[in-house]
């Protein structure tokens, strides 16, 4: 069931994703894809809800009102799996995203893989998690490069 990368090497190039405020996004590419930009956005405000990023919190809710994202369903994302608000779809979203965050080392749940297989291709599947891995990634290096390195001991 695991996409081979030949479709992706043997076909035309890649289109390169553009960087906007030093973050990798793969925006350009999932739009090839169908893959909705207003529950990327979703998702990644989920990611550094959990990662406790509060500017990119910001950023993400702003993008999602700048798309018609109403502020009682962002007020209802901490709970999402409790709330009505959100579609079936956008739930097997939050969860792989979850899944990924929470998994970061250990393979993903295959409940939360089968769940989303329900309401996206092997091609939005692929690239959903190369994104939430992306934000991930992203968060670490700069909680990593803003590391108060006197803090630690020497190397003895």
């Amino acid at each position: 069931m695991i996409l081979s990368l030949e479709k992706f090497t043997t076909s035309a190039p890649p289109k390169v994703p553009k960087r906007r405020k030093g973050r990798i996004r793969i925006d350009s590419t999932t739009a090839d894809i169908h893959l909705d930009a207003g529950l990327m956005n979703l998702a990644r405000l989920r990611v550094v809800q959990l990662l406790g990023c509060k500017s990119c919190m910001d950023e993400y809710s702003t993008e999602l009102k700048a798309r018609g994202e109403t502020h009682s369903r962002l007020r209802l994302l901490n709970n999402w799996r409790r709330e009505a608000a959100f579609s079936l779809r956008e739930k097997a979203a939050l969860n792989l995203a979850e899944a990924v965050t929470c998994n970061p080392i250990s393979s993903i749940p295959q409940g939360a893989i089968y769940a989303a297989c329900q309401f996206f291709t092997e091609e939005q599947l692929i690239l959903f998690v190369l994104e939430i891995v992306a934000v991930n990634d992203w968060h670490y290096l700069q909680t990593f490069q803003h590391d108060n390195m006197t803090s630690r001991p020497p190397h003895e």
